[in-house]
């Protein structure tokens, strides 16, 4: 991984709308054919390069850092903030090139909700109001 790499996800937040541009895993194939090889066809071409956006809640990993990604957040009730989301994980020495497009548009809590659900493979969060005598309370309970 390059000293640019180093520097550019130093200066990312989470939260931060990124573009990741990486080379991912391909497969080999070996091609016996004698007329493709005598037309001058390149053999060995294993570079992947891919672009990818989302916004950035970490990096995570013991063996290896990994950047992570909300790709795609989906919420199906307003009031229960209760969705999914979809994650884009890069392995940090196949990047190429980070980038901000725009800092914080995902707030703090929702991106901390997007933390633990990764780590935990599942996260609750439920905001419940009652009233009594005209005040109005809020429990919350956090992810687990």
């Amino acid at each position: 991984m390059s000293k640019a790499v180093l520097k550019a996800l130093e200066q990312v937040k989470p939260g931060d709308l990124i573009c990741v541009d990486w080379l991912d895993a391909s497969r080999g194939k070996i091609e016996t054919v004698r007329e493709l090889r005598e037309v001058g066809v390149p053999g060995a071409v294993i570079d992947s390069p891919v672009k990818s956006y989302g916004v950035f809640i970490g990096l995570f990993g013991k063996r290896s850092k990994h950047i992570v990604m909300v790709a795609s957040l989906w919420v199906f009730t307003a009031v229960a903030d209760y969705g999914q989301v979809d994650t884009t994980i890069i392995p940090v020495g196949t990047v190429e090139n980070v980038h901000v497009i725009q800092s914080g548009i995902l707030d703090v809590e929702r991106v901390r909700l997007c933390q633990a659900a990764f780590m935990m493979g599942r996260c609750h969060h439920y905001l419940r109001r009652f009233q009594i005598k005209g005040r109005t309370f809020e429990v919350k309970r956090d992810a687990r």
